[in-house]
């Protein structure tokens, strides 16, 4: 006989150290390298609470991640696919990447990468991205979806766009409540192909940011500071980085809202920087490519490519639609 907070944690211990199979079908590997890169999850988060967690920095939370909260989510998943997949081919349209064939995507040299809940292939072959959420009695997604989730969804459409051959041009979020799955509400996002540009800079800011304090807090705009797990080491790296200064006669909350618009400022200007260098390394590469192979001009797939090489200059790429 043993004593039942010995049998809660031989189930908890289990599931931590991955010694049973999950109950969930899934294409992905337990073990993924989610540090390294930006998560298509972690999109809408903080950029300062992204630089806590890729730089490893200890939380005052709970120390195991919430496994249950996981779990409960891949269960709803599972449901939700299985039978949206049997109600797709009763319509002739198909669910892929789902289940057993879902799939990360991912850019290494970006750091970026996501993992779609599937992708829906309609009879005119035209593809919605999708992804399921679970959610309890304290959430209510009738009138919308969540901003995080919306942010999660736009990166994982430019990922399909840059990772595969699959073209989706919106997606669909569904949640379902835990207590009764039947309960679903469905929305749909639209594609916003400038997401991959604001990721590539939130991107550089969690990965090579000297120090927290030259990273922008962006939760104080967008209201993640009451959840934030750094929250407290967060008020102290930026309590030291503003040194005392002129108000200019303004009042804290006059103060507060200049303080946020600065902050999207700084977000914007950092977005476009590293879009920039992004664009530059890209163009170099295809010069190169085009110029190894002997190449100067290709057209396919809605786009056209040539490249101008003249005597007295570096050569010149023009890109164009076709």
């Amino acid at each position: 006989m043993m004593r039942l907070e010995a049998v809660r944690e031989l189930i908890m211990e289990a599931r931590r150290s991955e010694a049973a199979a999950r109950p969930f079908p899934s294409g992905v590997g337990a073990g993924d390298d989610r540090t390294g890169f930006l998560n298509a999850s972690e999109a809408g988060l903080c950029s300062r609470w992204l630089w806590y967690a890729k730089h490893g920095i200890a939380t005052a939370g709970e120390i195991h991640p919430p496994h249950g909260v996981f779990d409960r989510g891949h269960a709803f998943e599972h449901w939700c696919t299985t039978y949206l997949a049997a109600g797709l081919a009763r319509a002739k349209a198909r669910l892929l990447y789902a289940g057993a064939k879902q799939r990360r995507l991912v850019l290494p040299g970006f750091r970026l990468a996501g993992t779609p809940d599937g992708l829906i292939e309609w009879p005119d072959r035209s593809e919605t991205a999708l992804e399921v959420k679970s959610h309890g009695t304290a959430q209510n997604y009738d009138s919308g979806p969540s901003e995080m989730h919306v942010r999660q969804t736009e990166l994982n459409i430019e990922l399909f766009h840059e990772t595969t051959a699959h073209r989706p041009e919106d997606a669909i979020i569904v949640y379902g409540l835990a207590e009764d799955y039947g309960r679903l509400a469905l929305h749909r996002v639209e594609r916003r192909p400038a997401i991959f540009v604001e990721m590539l800079g939130k991107a550089a800011a969690a990965f090579d940011a000297d120090s927290a304090a030259a990273v922008t807090a962006e939760g104080v705009v967008t209201k993640q500071c009451v959840i934030c797990p750094y929250r407290s080491r967060c008020a102290a790296a930026q309590a030291h980085a503003i040194p005392a200064a002129g108000t200019g006669g303004l009042d804290q909350a006059t103060l507060r809202v200049i303080d946020r618009l600065v902050a999207a400022r700084q977000r914007a200007v950092a977005a476009e920087d590293e879009a920039a260098r992004a664009c530059a390394e890209v163009e170099a590469e295809i010069i190169a490519t085009l110029t190894d192979a002997g190449a100067s001009r290709i057209k396919r797939n809605g786009y056209a490519v040539q490249l101008k090489t003249p005597a007295d200059g570096p050569a010149v790429l023009e890109i164009r639609s076709a």
